[in-house]
């Protein structure tokens, strides 16, 4: 489903919440501003719901709280306390069960990401391919996986803050001159997919975060296509795998 119908969905269910909740005491403090919020929060939560995505889900909640204890009676806790409660617990539901699986519909010619529960259930949502010399991404609040496609990559600038993204470099050749990826992570997870093939040196650095750079069984032959990785993560993981 597209994301404009998750949100009139979402936007019509509230509204005829409202409709009635108008009538209740607690409601009389909720503003056109509060209700406007709540649902694109409320629509990045069902998408995440359905994706499995970590973030997306306890993000929002935390946010929905901070919106609406003061009317309801709830504790009245700091939204940055809540913020940073929600990123902690996502972080560690995605390492203990966030793990991606890659898939390719030969149907629909288009990539799909699928999440292992361990029970044998699996969401799935649709990625993006991007094309260029010099690709890059901004993901906030939300999880995505991007698969490049360059016949000479230069260089790439990708970010995320509050979410997760998934970076595939299978379908890329290098410039003769070599290229950087520069690659900013805040509050979330980035996972950057590499040919095996490649020499990759990193200058990634870990700043109340960290760095995982998987291990080769062999090093690449000399005069191979040259990656350089540079940027930081904040208060979150980038992880590097040779596929």
């Amino acid at each position: 489903m597209k994301n404009r119908n998750w949100f009139w969905g979402i936007f019509l269910l509230l509204a005829a919440v409202f409709a009635v909740g108008s009538q209740v005491g607690a409601f009389n403090a909720v503003n056109f501003w509060t209700v406007a919020a709540t649902v694109l929060l409320a629509a990045i939560l069902v998408d995440s719901l359905v994706r499995l995505s970590f973030f997306g889900i306890l993000i929002p909640v935390a946010l929905l709280y901070g919106l609406y204890c003061r009317p309801f009676g709830w504790p009245n806790i700091s939204v940055w306390l809540l913020l940073l409660a929600a990123v902690l617990a996502s972080w560690g539901l995605e390492i203990l069960f966030g793990r991606h699986r890659r898939w390719y519909d030969h149907c629909g010619h288009c990539w799909h990401d699928w999440h292992d529960k361990g029970d044998g259930e699996h969401f799935h949502s649709n990625s993006e391919d991007i094309d260029g010399d010099t690709p890059s991404a901004k993901i906030s609040f939300g999880s995505s996986s991007k698969y490049l496609h360059s016949s000479a990559l230069k260089s790439g600038r990708f970010s995320v803050a509050f979410g997760e993204l998934d970076i595939y470099f299978d379908q890329v050749q290098l410039s003769p001159e070599g290229a950087e990826i520069f690659a900013e992570c805040s509050f979330g997870k980035m996972a950057l997919f590499i040919p095996r093939s490649w020499q990759v040196t990193d200058n990634l650095r870990a700043s109340a975060g960290s760095v995982q750079n998987d291990m080769r069984r062999e090093s690449p032959e000399p005069g191979a296509p040259h990656l350089t990785l540079s940027g930081s993560a904040s208060f979150g993981t980038i992880e590097i795998h040779y596929i």
